[in-house]
């Protein structure tokens, strides 16, 4: 996979792309790795149209075709749905996230948050925030850590975006990010659970990754999925 050559366009170009790649990282941090940001160009990111990537990356999960959130080193990426089930045998833990709580390993705001967002499957954040009371601007980092935490364990997963309207129906601000159960994102786009044995998932990862990424890529990842 030669990195220069991939271009995006059009988010049909994005598609394919994140189809072939398995692993599409918002911004450039994975070594000799393609990323959202280095196969599209500055003037197409924030103009609202269609061609705009900042939209694509809440259109993808949005249509089954990826997972996106901050799955490790609290960075945002895109997993493509035929790779995600795999990545998330890897990544989730085999306790629930009561009992994690209860060997401490979560802060109690990250079982209240996933306890909502569970409740309320597509949630946008600034209701999150309320439902769970951290709506305060002293709580945010709290808030924000709780979800990084859920989002590397594949708890949870960015479902897209909710357009914030006014009473009449008009737009308003900006879009909300909306959040739900990766279990249930899957469910929802017809994706089989991943739960084959642990030596057996890392196996096909690393065979998937030797396949397709640079060796760079191969090691960095290989350091992150503990290969």
């Amino acid at each position: 996979m030669n990195e220069a050559d991939l271009k995006a366009a059009t988010y049909e170009d994005v598609t394919k792309i994140v189809k072939e790649v398995g692993i599409l990282p918002l911004s450039s941090f994975i070594p000799d790795h393609p990323s959202l940001e280095s196969m599209t160009t500055h003037e197409q990111w924030h103009t609202g149209l269609e061609n705009d990537p900042w939209l694509w990356r809440d259109r993808l999960p949005s249509d089954g075709l990826a997972a996106y959130g901050r799955f490790f080193a609290k960075k945002p990426l895109l997993i493509s749905a035929d790779l995600f089930p795999l990545v998330k045998n890897l990544l989730e833990d085999p306790y629930s996230v009561e009992e994690r709580y209860e060997d401490g390993l979560l802060p109690k705001s990250a079982v209240e948050l996933f306890q909502a967002v569970e409740a309320n499957e597509g949630i946008d954040v600034k209701a999150l925030r309320t439902v769970t009371g951290m709506k305060a601007k002293e709580s945010k980092s709290e808030f924000d850590r709780a979800l990084i935490e859920l989002q590397s364990k594949t708890d949870i997963v960015i479902a897209g975006i909710s357009e914030r309207l006014t009473a009449n129906g008009t737009k308003n601000g900006w879009n909300s990010t909306c959040y739900m159960t990766a279990l249930h994102w899957m469910e929802l786009h017809g994706l089989a659970v991943n739960s084959i044995p642990t030596p057996e998932a890392k196996n096909q990862f690393r065979a998937y990754i030797q396949e397709r990424y640079s060796s760079r890529a191969v090691q960095y990842l290989g350091k992150i999925f503990k290969l």
